[in-house]
């Protein structure tokens, strides 16, 4: 008996539909339904009665749910006893990140390093800028970061996470808020919300030569250095921003319309020290490896 089967099961038996059991399990709907059947041909009694219109447990479904689970939570207890002592799967890994940059590949790799390890306590801590953030990580405040990939030191390592594009945040009552995508150009008469330039901000610099490329000095009316005072800001039609990605999720005040087809790219990368780094930071270092391949490496394998 293995023990995915009693996971889908378990998943089934608690959300009592298969394309819920499916999402929190993280796996594809079809590799439930073929895992529930195969524990009930090694049992050899039905757990379910399946209706194109409900999932309900049976009398034998419902004996084997708390064994079941009892079971699934000693096997967790087990790993949990057997890598206690194990300096590589727990302890503390500090993760700075620029709230402009690597959002989706952040969230994906903290969920990542919760299924996997978790005795590893990954700390999130916002910074102002990427350059902050490589300062942090060689002094040793933190362990990673996730920063831009414009920028530098000489005693911290990146490597490039992933690639997107400039997009405009704008009022959700913009005239070109409806439009699937906009010229730079069409905003020459905006006023703008940015990151101000005495913090170095690379997200600043990507704003003014985009602008530059589009035949315009943009006029920047407020800076801030914070991402929700940025949106309330371009809510509030004090000026419209520029900021990476197309899906990032957005009050209903503002909206994000992608740039020229995605003209303008901004590139996040993993930064760490030089320096040999503590066991948990490399299993972090080596889970990230996996689940965030270089962007140029996944085209070369594609």
């Amino acid at each position: 008996m293995e023990i995915r089967w009693m996971k889908s099961f378990v998943a089934v038996a608690e959300e009592l539909n298969y394309g819920r059991a499916a999402e929190v399990l993280h796996i594809a709907q079809p590799a439930v339904s073929q895992q529930v059947q195969q524990l009930e041909k090694r049992l050899g009694v039905k757990l379910f009665d399946r209706t194109t219109r409900s999932v309900r447990l049976t009398a034998a479904g419902e004996r084997f749910l708390q064994p079941c689970k009892d079971a699934l939570a000693g096997i967790v207890r087990a790993v949990d006893a057997a890598v206690i002592a194990d300096p590589a799967v727990e302890g503390r890994v500090r993760v700075g990140f620029s709230g402009a940059y690597g959002q989706t590949e952040l969230s994906s790799l903290a969920r990542s390093v919760r299924r996997r390890y978790p005795l590893i306590d990954l700390v999130l801590e916002g910074a102002t800028v990427s350059g902050q953030i490589l300062d942090e990580v060689w002094e040793g405040q933190l362990d990673l970061g996730i920063v831009s990939d414009a920028v530098s030191h000489p005693h911290v390592l990146t490597r490039q996470i992933s690639v997107e594009y400039l997009s405009a945040l704008l009022p959700s009552d913009h005239p070109l808020a409806e439009r699937k995508s906009i010229d730079l150009a069409e905003l020459r008469d905006e006023t703008f919300v940015a990151n101000p330039a005495a913090t170095g901000s690379t997200l600043r610099r990507d704003l003014l030569a985009a602008c530059r490329d589009a035949g315009f000095t943009p006029n920047i009316v407020q800076e801030t250095t914070d991402g929700i005072v940025l949106t309330a800001l371009v809510a509030a039609g004090v000026g419209v921003a520029l900021v990476p990605g197309d899906v990032q999720t957005y009050p209903n005040r503002v909206v994000l319309v992608p740039l020229d087809a995605g003209r303008y790219e901004v590139r996040a990368a993993l930064a760490w020290s030089d320096r040999p780094v503590s066991p948990v930071v490399q299993t972090v270092l080596d889970l990230a490896a996996e689940v965030l391949p270089s962007p140029d490496a996944l085209a070369v394998e594609q």
